[in-house]
């Protein structure tokens, strides 16, 4: 009886990392539907339709491999390749035409594996149920290594709209899953290691068993046979890679290989049996060849012995259910931290460390139990949305907002670009897309963008009775959580009886001489609302984070926000409070500016200059605060049609105590007032503005165009205690506006904020050290001197000084050329050379240019980045980690100190911030007594990190909780080697090298025409800085056309009221 060919196929998957995603819906696919004698082609290329069947994976090729179901022997295979010529015909033809070099095809980079076996470039694989199909898998050679996988495993293959028959002489049978049980192909022995139209296959269910024989043997052989179990990509003895194993159970030696026999040939895998039952076996059990694969990796298990009968011995967990391509996303409990230390991630090829001396966790340990968190934020740089997911098992119902870099979108000045919802099938998921503000752009103009980035690693996992904060330096991909050294902080804060609004502000957070108290919730907020602040639908987490306690937080919060900052580090803060006249009902200030002052006194109804005199009396005669400005007075002004949220900005008379006789400079900018008017008007808040005399003076006067600056105070209005009870989701929107708005330190200024509040003895030897994955083009003396001067580092001879000024005597940019400070801390390009995967594990993640180089090579700065422990030398390091650690003197019994920090921040202006200055004062304004040196914080990107500190013995301090710095173990070996004279970092002129190095052996192993070029993407951490060495000097910026035309809509309005 012939058996009958079908049209279409339907081959049930089970996803392993990156889900298969349809090239038709755009979703994951757990069915393929395939029409016989058609290959199809799986890629990552979403361009022209090329692929059916799309990966997003960077180890996966455009087009990667192919799949071919032959009608005539009713068989799966998998070709690594894909053919470039037209095609079109069965099975056989399609060998012979390989084999005729008839057909022209491109093989993939990375390979494909069928079991971890790897198929030959150009070949053709046979596939069957529950075969495990792999197309990233880690190391080259004949047994793929338990690294990052990407692929699927066959559950099962039907046939749609038809009946099945089979020729006689054929065994069948069923691959059941769940409920359902469906009729399908099981070739007999004889199918599986025939030879194909004169092209042998790389083999059966038999084939591969003995396969793995080999290599088992092969290990027993090596001169380390229990621990050693990897190959070398170059094909060296394997005893060179080794990893150390877990044995079960003894080692058994046989040089049998497993014979063919017919009765144990089964459907599904193989049939255990023995005739004399090992206590460890579990006998009459089947199993697929992925589990067999999996468990001889995973347990070190000993070599299968095998009797002359094909009777079987392997060893299988029977209460432990062994899933392909689960290894790493398994249920795992939920793991605490007291937040005092940071973690790494847990590698999925390193064994786990049973004595839990090594602290590592993964992303699915740090989230579970999932089913108890009520929604989840995300900030990142790169995502794969999918694989977080289906591999964390993220439920369909539960909020997932995921913050995003994307240049076009953050440089967009369009409010529709701030959001997206990309996955149809999953609703839960929001994308926000963070604004880069205008004037970092390239000629502060957003059509020309300009070197921003948004960088950190954030996790916010709210709970009913518990908020999860996880600081990472892992981006939101499987490839930085699975096989890449990363940092990971967490810690748990408790659910508060009542909400705590007043925790949204750091002023209310008061400093003492015994170091910075807590204000670890004020900075959460601030941060999130920054990245919010445009997307009204998400403002909600503002308010969510109110109702937990964070005065226990066992670190200092450091953010970075893009733009230009003046606001100075803690030393200024009481000078703000205290020029405030309501000091107790203070909570912060806002940087705005008044629109539409020049209106009035350039127009004709003030020819003969009246109002002006009028207003140069009333300033002349007002008093100014300890920071040389003038109080003014805000006034709500609900009768302008052009906005229902207009503010005036008012000059009042000195003389008049009831402030009813004024002059009106001008109005507060819209995109201010959209949020002051319903705070206010509900009376949560309330506002006072100040401005410094001779800007007013001069933009009245026709002398400047520039910005007049008005610097808004908050305070608290009369029903901020019943906000719990009047609030409403508009007035949300406008808190997470407040709160965004508000000045707060930033990069170098934030570090310097936390760790100024001590004093360092500089007399002490001292080790400081950064160990970064980029080293920002701006790395200068400069930029050292000024991170290490906000550091708390000061020159020793000023070290005693009494002076009062805080800055006084810090570490300038001679003597850090004199005697650098900071060790920094970057592998060389022999050891990323030399790492498990070459130059190709180290891609898109480090970023060190050749200039930077050249300035760097003679300061005896750099040294060499040796993972640490020993178990990750060999894995890239993606940590952003810095650490200054003071050597005590006070005998045996007392401790180091210092601070060490972890995070997102790379070692950069563009991370950390330039410092840029100028004086005040224009030539116009020499009749002002006006000069003021103004220092700014010039910012590029969005970046997170944690500090800890541990006080010098003599800071009497309640921060002091017994934790120890020595408690913190850095991710590489200190002290660190230094670079030696032949030494070169991995630049990106040497990776480009090192890659060409690759792809010329490749070429000579795989042929001329076979090796996929390596598509150069969009580095994954490469903040290429365009920055100007040394310091700049920022531009006064006038008030722009929309602002101008929204004062003189106000102004109009305003007028015309007047004179009805």
């Amino acid at each position: 009886m012939k058996r009958r060919h079908s049209d279409k196929v339907s081959i049930r998957i089970h996803n392993i990392g990156t889900p298969l995603i349809s090239r038709s819906t755009g979703s994951p696919i757990e069915s393929l539907h395939v029409e016989s004698d058609r290959p199809y082609t799986i890629g990552r290329s979403t361009a022209n339709g090329s692929c059916d069947f799309v990966l997003d994976h960077v180890g996966i090729s455009r087009n990667h491999c192919q799949i071919l179901f032959d009608s005539r022997s009713s068989k799966l295979y998998v070709f690594d390749g894909v053919i470039l010529s037209n095609y079109s015909g069965g099975f056989s033809q399609f060998f012979n035409e390989v084999e005729k070099e008839g057909l022209r095809f491109k093989v993939s980079l990375n390979g494909v594996y069928v079991n971890r076996v790897k198929v030959g470039k150009g070949r053709v694989q046979e596939v069957l149920v529950g075969d495990e199909v792999l197309f990233v898998c880690g190391k080259e050679g004949l047994l793929c290594c338990k690294d990052e996988r990407v692929g699927f495993v066959v559950q099962e293959i039907g046939f749609e709209g038809r009946d099945t028959s089979v020729s006689e002489g054929h065994s069948r049978g069923s691959f059941s899953s769940g409920k359902r049980s469906k009729r399908v192909f099981a070739p007999m022995e004889n199918e599986v290691s025939s030879m194909v139209s004169g092209v042998k296959a790389v083999g059966g269910v038999v084939e591969r068993l003995n396969s793995l024989v080999r290599y088992c043997r092969h290990v027993l052989n090596s001169d380390d046979p229990v621990s050693c179990l990897r190959l070398s990509d170059s094909g060296k003895e394997c005893v060179s890679y080794c990893t150390m194993l877990r044995l079960k159970g003894g080692i058994v030696k046989d040089n049998r290989e497993v014979r063919s026999d017919e009765e144990n040939h089964e459907m599904s895998g193989l049939k255990v049996r023995d005739e004399q039952p090992s206590p460890q076996l579990h006998i009459d059990r089947s199993i697929v060849v992925s589990n067999l694969v999996s468990q001889v990796e995973s347990d070190g298990a000993a070599c299968i012995s095998v009797s002359d009968k094909a009777r079987t011995m392997i060893p299988i967990d029977e209460e432990k259910e062994n899933t392909p391509g689960n290894s790493y996303f398994t249920k795992e409990k939920s793991y605490q931290s007291s937040g005092k230390n940071f973690y790494l991630n847990r590698l999925q090829y390193i064994e786990h460390d049973p004595t839990g001396s090594q602290r590592v966790v993964s992303l699915p340990e740090l989230l579970h139990p999932v089913e108890s968190i009520s929604q989840i934020f995300i900030a990142t740089f790169t995502s794969d949305i999918l694989w977080f997911l289906t591999g964390c098992e993220i439920p369909s119902h539960l909020p997932v907002t995921v913050a995003c870099h994307h240049a076009e979108r953050c440089w967009s000045s369009s409010p529709d670009s701030r959001t997206a919802a990309p996955l149809p099938n999953y609703p839960n998921v929001t994308m926000v897309f963070p604004p880069f503000p205008e004037e970092i752009a390239f000629g502060k103009d957003r059509k020309n963008q300009g070197i921003a980035c948004h960088h950190p690693k954030l996790f916010i996992l709210q709970r009913e009775d518990s908020l999860r904060v996880i600081i990472t330096s892992a981006n939101l991909v499987a490839r930085q959580w699975d096989d890449v050294t990363n940092t990971v902080w967490w810690q748990d804060f408790p659910r508060r009886a009542n909400p705590d609004y007043l925790s949204l502000f750091s002023h209310f957070k008061k400093e003492t001489n015994r170091g910075l108290s807590s204000d670890f919730g004020a900075q959460l907020a601030g941060f999130a609302a920054t990245l919010l602040a445009d997307v009204p639908s998400q403002a909600h987490w503002i308010l969510e984070l109110t109702k937990y306690n964070f005065e226990h937080s066992a670190g200092h919060l450091v953010a970075s926000v893009p733009g230009v900052h003046s606001y100075k580090p803690s030393y200024l803060t009481e000078s703000v409070r205290s020029s405030s006249a309501f000091n107790e009902e203070f909570l912060g200030s806002v940087e705005a500016s008044v629109v539409g002052l020049s209106y009035l006194f350039r127009s004709t109804s003030d020819s003969t200059g009246a109002q002006l005199k009028r207003l140069a009396s009333y300033i002349s005669r007002t008093r100014e605060n300890s920071l040389g400005m003038l109080e003014l007075v805000m006034r709500r002004n609900t009768s302008v049609p052009a906005d229902v949220n207009a503010v005036s900005v008012l000059v009042p008379n000195p003389d008049d105590d009831s402030r009813d006789e004024f002059v009106q400079l001008g109005f507060l900018p819209r995109n201010i007032a959209k949020w002051v008017s319903p705070l206010w008007d509900i009376g949560f808040f309330k506002f006072v503005g100040y401005v410094y005399r001779d800007e007013v003076l001069a933009s009245a006067s026709c002398r400047s165009n520039q910005k007049v600056q008005l610097m808004l105070h908050v305070l608290q209005g009369v029903s901020i205690s019943e906000m719990s009870k009047l609030i409403l989701p508009h007035h949300v929107v406008a808190l997470c506006s407040l709160i965004a708005s508000l000045q707060r330190c930033t990069g170098i200024w934030r570090l310097q904020e936390v760790l100024g509040c001590y004093k360092w003895p500089e007399s002490q030897e001292s080790d400081f050290v950064y160990s970064a994955s980029s080293v920002g083009g701006s790395v200068t003396a400069g930029f050292q001197a000024d991170f290490a001067s906000a550091a708390g580092k000061k020159a020793l001879q000023h070290f005693d000084s009494q002076e009062s000024d805080p800055e006084w005597g810090c570490w300038s940019a001679r003597e850090e050329r004199e005697a650098p400070s900071i060790k920094i801390i970057f592998p060389t390009i022999e050891r990323v050379k030399n790492g498990l995967r070459g130059v190709l594990s180290s891609r898109r993640l480090l970023c060190f240019s050749d200039k930077t180089w050249q300035k760097l090579r003679y300061n005896n700065v750099l040294h060499d980045a040796v993972p640490n422990p020993q178990d990750r030398v060999g894995h890239p390091m993606h940590i952003k980690v810095a650490r200054r650690r003071f050597t005590s003197t006070r005998g045996l019994g007392s401790s180091s100190f210092g601070w060490v920090y972890c995070g997102s921040h790379n070692f950069s202006a563009a991370a950390w911030g330039q410092t840029i200055s100028r004086s005040s004062r224009t030539n116009q304004d020499q009749s002002y007594n006006a000069m003021r040196v103004v220092s700014k914080l010039r910012v590029c990107n969005y970046e997170l990190g944690i500090v800890f500190v541990f006080p010098p013995p003599h800071e009497e301090t309640d921060l002091c909780d017994g934790s120890k710095i020595d408690d913190i173990v850095l991710p590489f070996i200190v002290p660190a080697p230094k670079y030696g004279g032949s030494d070169r970092p991995a630049t990106g002129l040497a990776m480009r090298e090192a890659l060409a190095e690759f792809r010329e052996g490749s070429r000579s192993v795989f042929g001329e025409n076979e090796v996929e070029e390596v598509e150069e993407e969009e580095e994954d951490e490469a903040e290429a800085e365009a920055e100007a060495e040394g310091r700049g000097e920022f531009v006064v910026e006038e008030e722009k056309q929309e602002e101008k035309a929204y004062g003189e809509a106000l102004w109009s309005q305003v007028e015309s009221s007047l004179s009805s």
